[in-house]
């Protein structure tokens, strides 16, 4: 496998015209690009369809709307089929925004915990990297904006030098691309465009590619660094616990062996993707041509006098947000070098 080539790669494809094989930095390049479409088109149709509600929802104090029910005088909407559908999809763009929000937290303050965690257990430095008092085989890159890279010490007890440094430069291409930002980016896209297919298909993807472009990396700075890095692959293996996860890839296996993976760039999964958003964004705009509705700004369906039944569930629903959140917080909690800001935990 060659890692850097003067040859015009194959238009859509990781593979170079010389045959060369595999170059997994351009195919995590062309994916990143995608992700970013993908995120820029997704956020620019949810300002338009909620802009599109603005405009065609009049909402008045009180409107004329009303019908009488066991001696009380309750108001309802009124909206044709337009208002609606742009109703209906302003409500999925208020969705994605909710949910993009909520995971960019999550990311972030896994990120912070992991940092504080880290810090709190005084890590050595070596070289440029820095130790962690424990006694499992890890190595990774932890930071959004200034990457660390951390080993264990039982990473360093394990591993003989040529291994060590093959490792840290693996990380290190980690730590120059930033990419527990990217991988971040990525699962936040994900988790907030719920409704596209194969974004986590493409989340995955750009895992593998991050890890088997920082191989090549290591391999470009020394070719000796092949079988280091396939040696401390199988060396934190086998020292691992059973159910613990390694970072050992088949496909970074196979890759080191010479065996290139065949990859070929998503078209198909990113079209669908950009299509879908696209198609949303249309139906909003057709919609909006002929929309007309109207609402007060009393709660649907009930009097515009104070409803002590709407008041009494305030506390009820702060205290389940409450629950939820702390029970988010929960499940964000992985073990020490997990994905709180980092790359895949191992080699």
């Amino acid at each position: 496998m060659s890692a850097t080539t003067d040859s015009r790669p194959v238009e859509g494809s990781g593979r170079d015209d010389s045959g060369a094989g595999f170059n997994a930095g351009r195919a995590a390049a062309q994916l990143s690009w995608a992700w970013a479409m993908l995120g820029a088109l997704g956020l620019g149709a949810c300002a338009f369809v909620l802009l599109r509600l603005i405009e065609t929802w009049r909402v008045t104090p009180r409107v004329s709307h009303h019908i009488s029910f066991l001696g009380q005088t309750l108001d309802y909407p009124t909206a044709n089929a337009g208002a609606i559908v742009v109703l209906v999809l302003a409500a999925v763009g208020l969705a994605v925004v909710a949910r993009a929000l909520i995971a960019a937290i999550r990311e972030l303050t896994a990120s912070r915990r992991l940092a504080r965690r880290l810090a709190a257990g005084a890590p050595e430095p070596l070289k440029d990297a820095l130790v962690i008092d424990d006694q499992r085989p890890r190595a990774f890159c932890a930071g959004f904006m200034r990457p660390r890279i951390y080993v264990s010490s039982g990473a360093l007890a394990i591993l003989d030098e040529p291994a060590l440094d093959a490792v840290l430069m693996h990380e290190r291409h980690h730590a120059r691309r930033r990419d527990p930002l990217r991988l971040a980016a990525g699962r936040v896209l994900a988790a907030a465009m719920f409704f596209v297919p194969g974004l986590g298909e493409l989340g995955r993807r750009q895992e593998t590619l991050a890890e088997l472009g920082a191989d090549e990396g290591a391999i470009s700075a020394a070719p000796g660094n092949r079988a280091a890095l396939a040696r401390a692959m199988l060396t934190f293996s086998d020292a691992a616990r059973p159910g613990v996860a390694t970072g050992v890839d088949p496909e970074r296996v196979d890759n080191l062996l010479g065996d290139s993976p065949d990859w070929r760039f998503p078209a198909a999964l990113v079209a669908a993707g950009a299509g879908m958003l696209a198609l949303l964004a249309a139906v909003g705009a057709l919609a909006g041509s002929v929309a007309a509705g109207s609402a007060s700004l009393t709660v649907p369906f009930l009097s515009a006098q104070p409803c002590v039944a709407v008041l009494a569930t305030i506390p009820a629903a702060l205290v389940l947000a409450g629950a939820w959140l702390a029970a988010s917080r929960r499940r964000a909690a992985p073990a020490l070098g997990g994905r709180e800001g980092s790359s895949r935990p191992g080699v």
